[in-house]
């Protein structure tokens, strides 16, 4: 497999399917270039099945991270910001390479962008759900929207701020600190965009690019980078089995 060069105003997509990596030599190249940290991570979940999912999340990062810098992937440190955001440890890399997680109903992701804070989400948007929480976590906004939308599309919508909302609080890096009510998005055929309430210090709309996807049909992906649209960014997705193949996705209508 060759290489990523990551460059300017670029960013890189990578999804696994968790359930269909199954073969024990994966699965143990993925457990030893894990560090000693990860691997006590991944043994304390009682369930099985998030005990593989947080196994192949690490063999992801660390396989995305070593094809876009050609570090080993087992040389790679990681440290938190106060909110509990991963990031690099300062002196791995000279790259100024930027990532965020994410991971839903049997599917895991990893996004890489240069020079800017990246934050992303994915959702199984067929999962049951109870859409009055919107009443709770959404901007009024947001919810007069969703209670405008035709009840077969409810969910659908529902599912797009929600991505939304969650890329853009972990783009942030500062998690549910940032309370969902206090921002709005605003999705049109002319893109996506976000407003802020009186007195919120990221008044400056302008300063984020967002972008919406779809995923093997039941999933719901978004991005936002925390840097202005003018910059022009290119998204490119990958359906990714780390340490085996990569498959660059082309038919996928990013918005």
């Amino acid at each position: 497999m060759d290489k990523i060069v990551l460059k300017p105003g670029e960013i890189h997509f990578f999804y696994s399917r968790v359930d269909d990596i199954q073969t024990p030599s994966l699965l143990k190249t993925y457990r030893d270039i894990s560090s000693k940290k990860e691997r006590s991570k991944i043994d304390r979940y009682i369930f099985e099945k998030d005990r593989h999912t947080c196994l192949v999340t690490r063999g992801l990062l660390r396989f995305v991270l070593s094809q876009c810098t050609g570090i080993p992937p087992q040389s790679f440190g990681f440290e938190e910001n106060s909110y509990g955001k991963p990031r690099l440890k300062t002196g791995v890399t000279d790259i100024p390479i930027f990532f965020n997680l994410s991971h839903a109903g049997g599917l895991t992701a990893c996004a890489v962008v240069l020079d800017h804070e990246i934050g992303i989400d994915v959702e199984d948007s067929t999962r049951k759900i109870d859409i009055n929480i919107a009443n709770r976590f959404f901007s009024k906004q947001e919810s007069e929207v969703l209670g405008q939308t035709m009840e077969d599309k409810k969910k659908s919508v529902f599912f797009d701020f929600w991505t939304l909302k969650e890329s853009y609080i972990k783009a942030k890096g500062r998690g549910l600190s940032i309370p969902l009510d206090k921002f709005s998005f605003t999705i049109s055929q002319a893109g996506t965009a976000i407003c802020f309430g009186t007195g919120n210090n990221d008044a400056d709309a302008d300063a984020f690019s967002f972008f919406r996807f779809p995923l093997l049909e039941r999933f719901k992906a978004a991005i936002t980078v925390c840097a202005p649209q003018s910059l022009g960014f290119n998204v490119n997705i990958y359906q990714c089995v780390p340490f085996k193949e990569i498959k660059r996705q082309d038919q996928i209508a990013i918005i």
